[in-house]
């Protein structure tokens, strides 16, 4: 009996680049690997694709790091912000920066480190990036004597949804912000789309960046029903019954008595809870699989277990249990998205890459963390 534990299949994330690539194979591929590979496992993720991409991006300095520690040797790109404090470290394993704010370019410039750096432009999305009406801001840049602008990207906000019209502006500024700063800057290449609009709007440019699609899932249902790609979700979450037990009518379950049995019931704890990542939220409302069977969970998820009804069902102490069977749904049920589901299983899950048919490598954090 295995510890609760997510099995990721390295086939199946291999398979969805090349589908995604054989929409436009001459531009570059980026793939997304921050938050641990969005919570999959970033080292052992990155070492079985490096043969089928470009470039990969993260979102903290640490996350680059760890990449390089693990021997991965294509360009990476830090999305966000980097310290002060760390940019020596960029420069010592040779990770691109990105550049969004002309007085902190003109701070990392003075620390006197040659880097690579991507520029930012804020077409649209509103969070970090020069505007279309800041280029004289952007043409200082060119100005810096250790920061070499290699590149320009921007995010879209809208392209997994029906309307785009937004979309279209976005990428109508980016152009319209390239097209002035061109002659500027000696760019290597432009880069605009993630899963969506590359996907389903097929906005490509010279790079495009695949996140949430490299691992199976898709951004939204319109990009789902909008594409001839058929993506594979690429890991499954498993736990497993620790007990069984029949309860009368009239018999609370879990903390604050929220669910109280109205008849006799047979009742299954899961070794799952929110420590774990399964969400509190999912108290008297998710649903997990035993046996092929789903189980609706009873009372308030705890910390490190659950309780779920097998009434009528032949369930046992070591059953496995899955977890969101289908995630987006699990998501939608409590307000949520796969993003968050994904990102949220927690260190102490342990990680186990089948490849294939067999397991490759294995990812016990807290163990890794002791033995340490």
């Amino acid at each position: 009996m295995e510890e609760t534990y997510l099995e990721i299949n390295i086939d199946k994330i291999r398979n969805n680049i090349i589908k995604i690539k054989k929409l436009n194979n001459h531009s570059k591929f980026c793939a997304v690997v921050k938050a641990n590979a969005y919570g999959l496992g970033s080292d052992v993720v990155c070492r079985e694709i490096e043969d089928l991409v470009d470039y990969f991006a993260v979102a903290r300095s640490s996350e680059g790091i760890l990449l390089r520690r693990v021997g991965i040797k294509k360009p990476i790109l830090i999305l966000g912000y980097v310290g002060l404090n760390d940019i020596s470290k960029c420069f010592e394993n040779d990770i691109d920066i990105s550049v969004y704010d002309l007085g902190l370019a003109k701070e990392i410039d003075k620390l006197g480190y040659k880097l690579k750096a991507h520029l930012v432009l804020d077409t649209g999305h509103g969070r970090i990036g020069f505007r279309p009406n800041q280029i004289r801001n952007i043409r200082e840049l060119k100005n810096l004597n250790n920061i070499r602008i290699i590149s320009a990207f921007s995010h879209f906000s809208t392209a997994d949804e029906e309307d785009n019209r937004f979309t279209e502006k976005q990428e109508e500024n980016f152009d319209y912000i390239i097209e002035q700063i061109r002659n500027d800057f000696d760019f290597e290449f432009v880069h605009l789309a993630n899963s969506a609009g590359t996907i389903r709007q097929k906005i490509f440019k010279d790079m495009y960046r695949i996140g949430i699609s490299l691992y199976g899932l898709y951004p939204s249902d319109v990009v789902r029903n909008n594409t001839e790609i058929i993506l594979e979700k690429t890991f499954k979450l498993y736990s497993y019954v620790l007990f069984v037990k029949n309860i009368d009518a009239g018999t609370p379950i879990s903390y604050g008595r929220t669910f109280v049995s109205s008849r006799p019931m047979k009742v299954a704890t899961v070794a799952i809870g929110y420590a774990d990542g399964y969400y509190r939220a999912f108290s008297n409302k998710g649903k997990v699989y035993i046996n092929g069977y789903g189980c609706k969970v009873l009372g308030r998820v705890c910390m490190d277990q659950m309780m779920v009804d097998v009434t009528g069902l032949d369930v046992k102490i070591g059953d496995r249990v899955e977890i969101y069977k289908d995630i987006d749904k699990d998501a939608d049920l409590i307000g949520t998205i796969s993003y968050e589901l994904m990102t949220n299983i927690s260190m102490r899950v342990k990680r186990i890459y089948i490849k294939d048919g067999v397991a490759i490598a294995k990812r016990d954090y807290l163990g890794e963390i002791h033995e340490s």
